[in-house]
């Protein structure tokens, strides 16, 4: 948004304003304290466009084509408005949503992967008992004094134990790093699972769960990670971007949400926190995001 010059009297910038809106360029009137008034043309690409039209004006303000502007101003601000008010009943924040309450369905699979968290916490003591934790990880490790140590190549996926590109989002390190996790599987994945479906939705876990354990994995070079923070922000990136390219869809996220993960996503690589699987983080959030706009543009 650019000012593109002022209005000595209010009565004709406001006319003049009526007239972009009618001519198809949106704009502001601003009153400004030396008592002119600015005019705000809101894209930069109708600047010039925008700068003819003030030019001319000046020229011959009382023009009847500038009065006879102001009913159609009207009538778009009119149904600008009601565009506004369909928008926002059609944009609910996706707290409504959790546990499918919009559409009836009882979210399954959430519950279900919450229970095998809580079930992984208990077997583990919190992902404090390494042998317990490696029955969980990408692959097996045991520890040797402060090391530990695996055999590479994932030998258990390759004998057949498919499971462990995914069992490692249900392993947790302590309780804050669970009630984190839970909490926001909680509040997105339910959500998303009531608006998809439980066959869909375990689709997307399935995926995107493999894909950030494995790019953990592979980058990291450890199998010592766990946690359902790559799932969570999947399901952030793709209720983010589809809530905003697709009103149909029914959920957005509201921007203090948006904000508070994208900051704590950014927190999380400066190493304040300890050690994060910032790897599985920015797996899941590209692959979900990238799911979500897909969807969007499939459904338009």
């Amino acid at each position: 948004m650019r000012s593109i010059g002022e209005i000595d009297n209010e009565d004709q910038a406001k006319r003049f304003g009526d007239y972009l809106l009618v001519s198809g360029i949106p704009c502001d009137i601003e009153d400004e304290e030396d008592g002119t008034w600015s005019i705000w043309v809101h894209d930069d690409d109708q600047i010039e466009k925008a700068e003819a039209e003030l030019s001319q004006f000046n020229q011959e303000p009382e023009d009847p084509r500038y009065k006879k502007a102001k009913t159609k101003a009207e009538n778009i601000r009119l149904e600008e408005a009601k565009a506004d008010e369909l928008a926002a009943k059609r944009q609910i924040d996706v707290r409504t949503q959790v546990f499918g309450q919009e559409t009836g369905a009882t979210p399954y699979l959430t519950y279900f992967m919450i229970g095998l968290c809580v079930l992984a916490a208990f077997f583990t003591k919190v992902g404090t008992a390494p042998e317990a934790n490696a029955q969980w990880t990408i692959t097996e490790y045991v520890t040797d004094g402060s090391m530990i140590r695996w055999l590479p190549g994932l030998p258990e996926i390759k004998s057949g134990h498919l499971w462990r590109v995914i069992t490692p989002i249900f392993l947790h390190f302590g309780f804050m790093h669970i009630i984190f996790n839970l909490y926001w599987l909680h509040y997105l994945g339910g959500g998303l699972e009531g608006r998809l479906g439980m066959f869909k939705f375990a689709l997307f876990i399935l995926f995107t769960a493999a894909l950030s354990n494995i790019g953990q994995y592979i980058v990291e070079g450890s199998p010592s990670f766990g946690g359902m923070s790559g799932v969570n922000y999947a399901l952030f990136g793709y209720i983010w971007i589809r809530g905003d390219r697709d009103p149909s869809f029914g959920i957005q996220l509201d921007r203090s949400t948006i904000t508070l993960l994208l900051i704590w996503f950014a927190i999380c690589f400066t190493g304040l926190v300890g050690n994060i699987a910032n790897t599985a983080h920015t797996v899941g959030l590209v692959a979900g995001a990238a799911w979500g706009w897909f969807a969007a543009h499939q459904n338009r």
